[in-house]
């Protein structure tokens, strides 16, 4: 009986900077409300005893905005102060020692997102006069450079939808620059041009890099920073700043995008916008005074984040399908996991997928893709997967895989392996991909409709099996120049509308073992394949293996035979009859199935034997699934010793009387 073994164990999903594991309000919730206190100070230190200090002003620019997604509930602002143009103007005259200032604010943000239900067309030709200034290179985000320009045109090229030329961008800035912490250490903010040369950043960094490549091709974009939830163990707090985008679309306005989160056109409401700018490197807090013998000793800004509430669910925008392509494979063979997304809303909607595993099952290539979804658009993305050679041969496995959005939505699915099923190579797969694709992209494909069967699943190898195929055009157009394949055997046809033919193929197969064959129908704007699977059955086999037996006995001795059945083929022996005899002595066992090897131990007595050498037979006859009969004997001999008078009077009678015992039987 085989032993059923789960693979329980599901990888984490390692997102590089945020994780959605252990809760999703983060994504999920419709608004959230956060408490903000933002503080600072600046110390005034005298260089000479006659100072003075006539006054101090400081223009803090990290402040919170009102916008589609944020509403400030509350602000106090500490010491009084003005507001204009998103900042706040703090003075002093004549101050003393040391000023300190900040606000405390209460804020609802919104999990909104920019609805854009129609296809915006690139490049943008004309522009107002005010958005100029987003599109022009910067000290930092420097899109002048040639690198960035060509990276970014390369990109773009033959795209004529502005949404995705800005997903492609932000796919590529966040598949290709490596988040990497130790650019913190580097006084100012890294050119996007250092940043596309190094393929390296962190936040700031990575959105410099992605406004500068939109820049380069004449789409604004600004620099927004603020404040941001993550649970990633990068960081000592779960509340931190954050840089961010945001991209112009005409007659829609700003659009945000965070690539280093993977937020394409929406970010999650944890977001707080508190500053807007053409560069990156704008200070947040500007310090101006007129004193003399002083040194101003400024601070960083502190900022303290808490959550107070969330509010409500978003509904879910994208519907998840999750399906491997083989249900069964082989130790060490490859697979195919393919997930169907269907964009439930009437407007563009990006949604980063991720694909979870066991340790036993690899990924050969990035567990996450991030998909651009047209409104009401379906659309199937591919994992290929690789499972482990190191398995146990006598366990049949179940490998679970989950596939879930940034939003924490997710389908799971499952395949099975054992020794013995079909072994696909990575070329077999990548081919079987690469017909899938053909199929979305050729028109037609839908039109054809196939229809294989095979009379026998399984079958011997000394058998046939006979196919049969029915092609039907389920379209409106005439379908020309056919090529209908099986295997190698290839015809070209016509098929009219509503029409279909049948196809029958002979299957003749040496090799044993489950294999795969593919029929295949193609011209020009038709791509339609059906794969068939079948076990072709080895001959049944039994080696008599490990006969164990005293070499000599006595009279008086009772002693053991020892003998081991294996199995020697896939295939599993039916209705096996096992027989040991030797001279009058017979004794006979059957088995319905060999599925294993089986041992049997056989007790025996010296008196039941002959005086002198004993020669046994064991002959095991079976058949296989057809009735067809096999056969396999093994021949060994035993010797009886030290055989007295009286013994030999009981042996000859003993034997008499076996004779006339196997006469009656």
């Amino acid at each position: 009986m085989k032993r059923i073994f789960v693979v329980l164990g599901i990888m984490f999903l390692l997102v590089n900077y945020v994780y959605a594991q252990e809760g999703d309000w983060y994504y999920n919730s419709q608004n959230i409300i956060i408490n903000i206190d933002v503080s600072s100070e600046a110390k005034i230190n005298p260089t000479k005893a006659d100072y003075s200090v006539k006054y101090i002003n400081v223009n803090l620019s990290h402040y919170p905005y009102e916008s589609f997604n944020q509403e400030i509930i509350n602000l106090e602002i500490e010491p009084e102060a003005d507001v204009e143009n998103n900042a706040i103007l703090f003075s002093w005259q004549d101050p003393k020692n040391k000023i300190s200032f900040g606000y405390n604010t209460k804020i609802k943000t919104s999990n909104n997102i920019v609805k854009i239900k129609e296809k915006t067309k690139f490049p943008i030709l004309d522009l107002d006069e005010e958005l100029v200034q987003y599109t022009e290179p910067q000290e930092i985000i420097d899109s002048d450079d040639e690198d960035v320009i060509g990276f970014a045109s390369e990109i773009a090229a033959g795209e004529d939808d502005l949404y995705v030329v800005v997903h492609k961008v932000a796919e590529w800035t966040k598949n290709n620059i490596e988040y990497d912490l130790s650019t913190l250490t580097a006084e100012v903010s890294q050119k996007a041009s250092w940043v596309i040369d190094t393929r390296q950043g962190v936040c700031d960094e990575l959105t410099s890099l992605f406004i500068a490549m939109l820049r380069s091709l004449g789409i604004p974009g600004k620099f927004v920073s603020g404040i941001a939830y993550t649970n990633s163990e990068l960081f000592p707090e779960n509340w931190g700043s954050h840089g961010w985008a945001e991209i112009y679309f005409p007659g829609y306005g700003w659009v945000p995008y965070d690539v280093t989160y993977g937020q394409f056109g929406y970010i999650d409401p944890t977001h707080v916008k508190l500053k807007e700018a053409i560069d990156s490197n704008e200070p947040s807090v500007q310090y101006r005074w007129v004193a003399s013998n002083v040194d101003l000793e400024t601070e960083k800004l502190d900022i303290d984040t808490s959550l107070e509430k969330t509010i409500g669910n978003v509904k879910k925008p994208v519907s998840l399908e999750v399906d491997v392509l083989k249900p069964n494979i082989g130790f060490g063979s490859y697979n195919l996991v393919e997930v169907v997304l269907e964009n439930l809303e009437d407007y563009y909607v990006s949604s980063e997928v991720y694909i979870s595993r066991p340790k036993e099952v690899e990924i050969t290539e990035n567990f996450f893709k991030n998909v651009l979804l047209k409104p009401n658009e379906k659309k199937s993305i591919f994992w290929v997967i690789k499972l482990t050679e190191n398995l146990e041969d006598n366990f049949l496995y179940t490998f679970p895989i989950t596939v879930s959005t940034l939003r924490n939505f997710s389908e799971s699915t499952s395949f099975k392996s054992k020794k013995g099923d079909i072994d696909y190579s990575f070329e077999e797969i990548q081919s079987i991909l690469e017909q899938k694709k053909e199929e979305e992209e050729k028109i037609y494909s839908k039109d054809v409709n196939i229809e294989c069967s095979i009379d026998e699943k399984e079958f011997y190898s000394y058998e046939k099996a006979f196919l049969k195929c029915k092609i039907k055009n389920i379209g409106n157009t005439v379908l020309k120049d056919l090529n209908i394949c099986f295997e190698s055997d290839c015809i070209k046809t016509d098929l009219g509308i509503v029409k279909e033919r049948n196809f029958n193929y002979t299957v003749e197969k040496s090799v044993s073992g489950m294999q795969e064959f593919i029929f295949k129908v193609e011209n020009t704007d038709v791509s339609k394949a059906e794969y068939v699977e079948y076990d072709v059955l080895d001959e049944p086999g039994i080696a008599i293996e490990h006969v164990r037996f005293p070499e000599s006995v006595e009279y008086n001795d009772n002693f053991k035979i020892t003998v081991l059945l294996a199995k020697e083929s896939r295939s599993i022996p039916k209705n096996a009859e096992i027989t040991l005899s030797q001279n009058n002595f017979k004794k006979t066992w059957t088995v319905d199935e060999l599925s294993q090897d089986r041992k049997f131990v056989i007790n025996l007595a010296g008196k039941d034997l002959r005086k002198g050498i004993n020669e046994y037979d064991i002959v095991v006859k079976y058949e296989d699934g057809n009735g067809k009969g096999y056969e396999t004997k093994e021949i060994f001999s035993l010797e009886l010793v030290n055989v007295n008078l009286v013994q030999n009077i009981m042996l000859v009678l003993n034997q008499f009387v076996m004779f006339l015992n196997s006469l009656v039987s």
